[in-house]
């Protein structure tokens, strides 16, 4: 499949506490998911960034990804311990320029069908274009880098307060049909039932 001419970031810094071990290690068909989603991400975009949270981490995952290792960056939390928003700021500020196709290390499913929907609206200049409550499987502008730096710094670490305060685009899920792919591995019972149906 031909690259969209857009980055791409997997937001693979969280804690993982209901998952109980590193969600993006978790194997799914022999490999570890951030391996998988390297590898879609990858073959959708022009290049992908990893934010990772820590040093420690990147190392982490650097190993995990074998020979993907060296094709992707990895981003360090600028600003960290505050939530998900500190790996969106640390990627979109790595990454600097144009739309970036953002999606959580929890989500196993990839659809190139939704992203085609998600580009279809850049043209609105809008700085995040999401499907109805799905803001972290959406593309971002890396301009609105400097808004999340200000929430940060602000204190407000709220997503959708956020989203509030930036132009958006919410798109009908009709365009595409299907949300199968809105699968979040937040626990073992997701993981579980993740892996029965699809290995």
């Amino acid at each position: 499949m031909e690259n969209h001419h857009i980055q791409g970031l997997i937001l693979a810094g969280g804690l993982s506490t209901r998952m109980g071990t590193d969600k993006a290690l978790l194997p799914i068909a022999g490999k570890p998911l951030l391996y998988r989603l390297v590898e879609e991400v990858s073959r959708l975009t022009q290049h992908v960034t990893v934010s990772v949270g820590s040093p420690e981490r990147e190392a982490l995952y650097r190993e995990s990804l074998g020979d993907l290792g060296d094709t992707v960056s990895f981003a360090i939390d600028l600003i960290p311990e505050c939530g998900p928003l500190s790996g969106l700021h640390a990627g979109l500020s790595a990454i600097g320029d144009g739309y970036v196709f953002t999606m959580a290390c929890d989500m196993p499913q990839l659809s190139e069908e939704l992203l085609s929907a998600l580009l279809t609206h850049t043209d609105s200049g809008a700085d995040v274009i999401y499907a109805p409550g799905q803001p972290f499987h959406a593309l971002y502008h890396a301009r609105t880098a400097g808004r999340i730096e200000a929430a940060l710094e602000a204190g407000d670490f709220r997503l959708m307060g956020l989203l509030n305060r930036l132009r958006t685009v919410e798109i009908n899920l009709q365009e595409q049909g299907e949300s199968s792919y809105f699968i979040n591995l937040n626990t073992p019972a997701d993981y579980n039932k993740y892996i029965a149906r699809n290995e």
